[in-house]
Formats: structure tokens, C-alpha cells, sequence
């Protein structure tokens, strides 16, 4: 605070720092998709992620979730990582389910309790569970899940080894009582 009791402009820009971070990752996107770093792109770039952060903002009064965090931002690319690769193994196994002679599908639909706090977390675990093949989420109350599983291998994957959970509560940091 200066002298006066007012908040300099500094002091009030350090509670923007999500926005950066969007107004960044914008900006990274469109140098990216347009592939040029010609000065005319660049200061497009820059204009359009600050537009798009300043709209979303005004527009919708959106604050970024506070489970996202400089630890989250490192971890968020990892995490895609390992879930792409889940996803591929996932790929693989309903593939060779359908391929066989005999279909070893039994559609179930199981009630998973989640561990994860909050909304937030519980909507990531959610999506992850619905873009892994063989699995989708139905409903969502709270941290209660209803899944749809293809096959008993996928509802073995998803009450017992818990991979996406325990990929979730590794994004948030989370601390996990499951063994």
C-alpha cells in the first residue's frame, strides 16, 4: 500500500495471475495453429489472447477453479500424457474384445465413490473416466459416480486399480486413502 492507503498497480496485478497464464496459453495456442512468426502474427496473437481473456472475464465473470494452481499447470501436461495413454491401452483391449469369437461384453453399471474433493476434481475424474473406451459417466452427484461399463475387465479397472482416480488425485496433489 502506498502512502495514500490505495493498492498500487503492481499489488493489484499480482491477483490476475490465472488470467496471465490464460492470456499465455492463448497466445502459445495461436503461434502454434498459425505457424508463423511474422510481426504482423505476433501482435495478432497478442490482441486476440487479450480479447478472448477480457471477454471471457467481463462477459461471464468466470474465475478460474482454485484447484488450479502453478502445481497443477506443471502437471496438467503429464497428466494428458498418461491419459492419452490410458486411452490407447483401452483402445487396444476393447478392439480385442470386439475382434474375438466370442464377445466377452457384460454391460454393467456401477456406483464408484470417488475420494476427490470437490466439484472441480470430480468433473476431471468424470471426463476421464467418459474418454477412456468401454467406460462413460452417466451422472455425477457430488463424489458419486454412475458408470457404464462395456466389459468386466473395465469395471475391474475402474472399482479396484482406480488408475484414473489415482491419476486425478496426482494432478491436485491430493492425498489418497485407497491401497
Amino acid at each position: 500500500m502506498n502512502r495514500q492507503g490505495k493498492a498500487s498497480i503492481w499489488q493489484n496485478a499480482r491477483g490476475y495471475w490465472k488470467e496471465y497464464i490464460a492470456f499465455f496459453s492463448f497466445f502459445v495456442f495461436w503461434m502454434i495453429i498459425t505457424a508463423s512468426f511474422s510481426p504482423r502474427n505476433i501482435v495478432g496473437g497478442l490482441i486476440s489472447s487479450f480479447l478472448v481473456v477480457l471477454l471471457v472475464r467481463l462477459t461471464f465473470r468466470i474465475k478460474l477453479p482454485e484447484d488450479i494452481t502453478p502445481l497443477f499447470l506443471i502437471r496438467f501436461p503429464i497428466f494428458l500424457a498418461v491419459l492419452a495413454w490410458e486411452v490407447f491401452k483401452a483402445n487396444i483391449n476393447l478392439a480385442w474384445i470386439l475382434i474375438r469369437p466370442r464377445l466377452l461384453i457384460e454391460p454393467t453399471i456401477v456406483r464408484f465413490k470417488s475420494e476427490l474433493r470437490g466439484d472441480f476434481r470430480n468433473t476431471v475424474l468424470a471426463d476421464s473416466i467418459t474418454v477412456t473406451p468401454g467406460t462413460l459417466t452417466l451422472d455425477a452427484q457430488g463424489d458419486e459416480l454412475l458408470v457404464h461399463c462395456l466389459a468386466p475387465s473395465h469395471k475391474k479397472g475402474l472399482l479396484y486399480e482406480r488408475r484414473c482416480e489415482h491419476l486425478v488425485l496426482w494432478l491436485f496433489k491430493q492425498k489418497s486413502n485407497i491401497q
